[in-house]
């Protein structure tokens, strides 16, 4: 059984690769920054995944859950300034375009929740 995260995840991919090849062919979009946006979204929402999962699962014997989910959080923040950063600073980055690719993920998660509601599936399932 698909958790609500994992269909987020694959949905989100496809959509991506058409918008990608959408904006090639039709040039509506600058497609390195389209999907720039689309991938940092998407590792963003892997690494809270990993952050929610280790937060909501009881720590093994031994290990600290708080301690390992604080360092995923901080990792994930890090990454994201610096490499947000860099890329606005270094490289030619199409805003518009960049931005459709970061919306992306929110559109994906629209769409997911309705397929859920229409389907019967209540709740948000996390997969923990």
């Amino acid at each position: 059984m698909d958790t609500t995260i994992e269909k987020i995840e694959r949905l989100n991919l496809a959509l991506l690769g058409v918008g990608t090849l959408i904006g090639w062919l039709t040039a509506l979009v600058h497609v390195p920054s389209f999907l720039l946006g689309g991938v940092i979204m998407q590792v963003n929402f892997w690494l809270l995944k990993k952050v929610v999962r280790t937060v909501l699962t009881t720590p093994q014997a031994g290990s600290n859950g708080k301690a390992r989910a604080a360092l995923w959080f901080l990792a994930k923040g890090l990454f994201f300034l610096l490499l947000l950063s860099a890329l606005f600073i270094r490289y030619p980055v199409q805003a518009g375009s960049f931005t459709v690719g970061v919306s992306l993920l929110l559109l994906t998660c629209v769409i997911v929740t309705l397929s859920n509601s229409w389907t019967g599936s209540r709740g948000v399932s996390t997969g923990v």
